[in-house]
């Protein structure tokens, strides 16, 4: 008869050890194949909870992970050539992907606060750009789309319907400099029709106009332009209240 009779209980060698080298909890430094770093809480080999991860090239993510993925609060730096960190994203994320409200600043100086999709900015959200230039409004996939306003480095500003990053639609212009408001439509930006008005603010202007715009002499005018093919496949596009009270403070 044989004098070894295999426990039940017996696991073998290999599978012990895979068992044993399941990370979980906190761990001081793991470092992967290609020498990046992670410190921070595991659950069952997996990134769970808070953690930091320093990739070989100077990426650094410092918040909170989900089954792998930055998801939750979290910042994202790059390392720069003197040693120092530069920020390039803090707020929430989903999947490994900014989602959600959070600020981006990009290195060539332009700032960006608002709602993110899939590593996008999507839905309401203020772009301050280097140059002196600011938008606040809807964005599409990282494109000006719907309703928002653009303000130019003078101070002039433009209100209204957005498509494919450019003014498409109705709007109106706000020439600050001369003291006048242009209402009508757009196309790629470019004005197709519209009517210009004084505004009260003209006479302190920085270059106002000379004499009051002559009024209006060509008759039945709003009825054309309420017929005209341009004017009726213009889209209004819809606003909130937040950025209605942005608009109107400015």
């Amino acid at each position: 008869m044989p004098f070894y009779h295999k426990p039940k209980a017996f696991t073998q060698l290999p599978t012990a050890a895979e068992k044993k080298s399941v990370k979980n909890g906190p761990h001081h430094a793991v470092f992967t194949s290609r020498f990046d770093k992670y410190v921070g809480d595991w659950k069952n080999d997996l990134k769970e909870g808070k953690g930091l991860f320093l990739t070989k090239t100077g990426k650094l993510y410092e918040g909170d992970w989900h089954l792998g993925f930055r998801h939750g609060f979290g910042t994202l730096s790059h390392r720069l050539p003197n040693g120092s960190f530069y920020l390039d994203y803090r707020g929430c994320w989903v999947r490994g992907k900014p989602e959600g409200v959070g600020w981006r600043y990009y290195e060539n100086g332009d700032v960006y606060f608002g709602f993110w999709k899939s590593g996008k900015r999507h839905g309401y959200g203020k772009m301050w750009y280097k140059n002196g230039t600011y938008y606040v409004g809807y964005w599409n996939m990282s494109e000006r789309e719907g309703m928002g306003m653009f303000v130019q480095e003078n101070g002039n500003r433009y209100e209204g319907h957005w498509e494919d990053d450019l003014k498409s639609g109705l709007g109106r212009f706000y020439h600050l400099h001369t003291g006048q408001l242009q209402e009508g439509v757009w196309e790629c930006s470019v004005c197709v029709k519209s009517k210009v008005s004084d505004i009260v603010i003209r006479q302190f202007c920085d270059l106002p106009t000379e004499y009051p715009i002559p009024p209006e002499t060509l008759r039945n005018s709003l009825i054309i332009l309420e017929r005209s093919a341009i004017w009726l496949k213009q889209k209004i596009g819809e606003i909130d209240q937040k950025l209605k009270h942005c608009i109107d403070q400015m």
